[in-house]
């Protein structure tokens, strides 16, 4: 289990880019676009003719490569960071702010090598465009090995969005560098679990009602639920066929943002909207298991409407593939366990996934590591 070491990169503009645009026309090395059957996408990606574009967190761009030079050729805008792995050194955080490219400063040997381009942001950070690799004029790409066969989808707000997960305290203000998808409850599930994911997350938006709003019910900023098939977040003109992907197992982690602040929801909208969002993804995706948590940031209500709504859905479906999991407020130590504006840091969101991982593993019948989680909270 490779442990979360991260190395930041800022990708500067002026002579910085001049350099690295200098090198676009090297002898040495040649490019190979975004489109190139060696590419392996996991999570949402709008394919144009020789590049891709993404913004829900967690898309990961695979492949293989070998040779000495890697160079990745991305844009991100001013809020967007993404983590790059190569083989086992530490993730390098990479703002690339305009078209432009990052060369890996390691020192590669000759052979095969693995890379993983993870969007660590959310889409309010702005709009991720790939356009490819830079390799050795004499090298190639390989298609890497295949994903694993578990798959999850997760479907929630700013804390499976990994919100502040890398702010050093409850009282430090979110700035989207502290954002990091990879060290949420969700993403180590899934390393737990040794299965692929998508995060369908947006930080601030409900089942009903959004974080704010001074209705009862979000009608302007429509909540999370209407987000299920949307290609690109923050926008509703692009449809994703939700059949392409078909998890095993999803995790609805909603409520949050429905009584951060008062209105409260009534009950009966909560749940007859919750009821309405499990029936639609037990009807589009036969047999899947469906995990509905609360917490570890919310309390009463959220856990009493919650629990009622998959208890009126099992007994309308009569099954038990829906199931409830409450993660309470009192798991979080308010010095260690809080990130910037009091979400769950990375030790808190590893406790968070150590109470689910084990009803997932019950219910799915799947095996799971603790190795990750046992490795960082002991030591602190």
């Amino acid at each position: 289990m490779k442990t979360f070491q991260i190395k930041r990169i800022l990708l500067m503009t002026g002579v910085a880019l001049c350099l690295v645009l200098s090198a676009f026309s090297s002898d040495k090395n040649r490019f190979v676009p975004a489109n190139d059957d060696a590419f392996q996408y996991m999570g949402r990606v709008d394919a144009q003719n020789n590049f891709v574009r993404f913004n829900w967190p967690g898309v990961t761009v695979r492949t293989d490569f070998s040779g000495k030079i890697l160079g990745v050729r991305l844009k991100g805008g001013d809020r967007n960071y993404f983590n790059v792995w190569v083989d086992d050194y530490p993730a390098y955080v990479v703002h690339a702010k305009n078209d432009t490219v990052w060369w890996f400063p390691g020192k590669l040997t000759k052979g095969v090598h693995q890379l993983r381009i993870v969007k660590r942001t959310e889409a309010d950070m702005g709009m991720a465009e790939f356009y490819g690799l830079f390799i050795g004029g004499k090298e190639e790409l390989k298609a890497p090995a295949p994903l694993p066969e578990r798959k999850i989808m997760f479907i929630g707000n700013s804390i499976t969005c990994g919100y502040g997960t890398e702010g050093k305290s409850r009282t430090e203000r979110f700035k989207p560098a502290t954002e990091n998808c990879e060290k949420s409850y969700a993403s180590i599930i899934a390393r737990a679990f040794d299965a692929q994911f998508h995060l369908v997350a947006h930080s601030g938006l409900g089942m009903v009602r959004n974080y704010g709003d001074p209705e009862k019910l979000s009608v302007k900023l429509k909540p999370m639920p209407a987000r299920l098939d949307y290609l690109l977040d923050n926008d509703s003109t692009k449809r994703y066929d939700l059949e392409s992907y078909q998890p095993q197992a999803i995790v609805v982690n909603l409520g949050t943002n429905d009584f951060s602040t008062q209105p409260f929801p009534d009950e009966a909208d909560f749940v007859r909207a919750g009821k309405k969002l499990l029936h639609r993804l037990l009807k589009t995706y036969p047999g899947v298991k469906i995990f509905c948590i609360t917490g570890p940031m919310m309390d009463e209500p959220c856990f009493t409407y919650t629990k009622r709504m998959v208890h009126e859905v099992r007994i309308e479906t009569n099954s038990g593939d829906v199931v409830f999991v409450g993660v309470p407020r009192q798991l979080m130590n308010l010095e260690k366990d809080l990130g910037s504006d009091s979400h769950p840091s990375y030790r808190g969101q590893l406790k968070t996934a150590g109470m689910i991982l084990p009803v997932m593993g019950t219910v799915m019948g799947w095996d799971f590591s603790l190795e990750e989680i046992r490795s960082v909270l002991e030591k602190q």
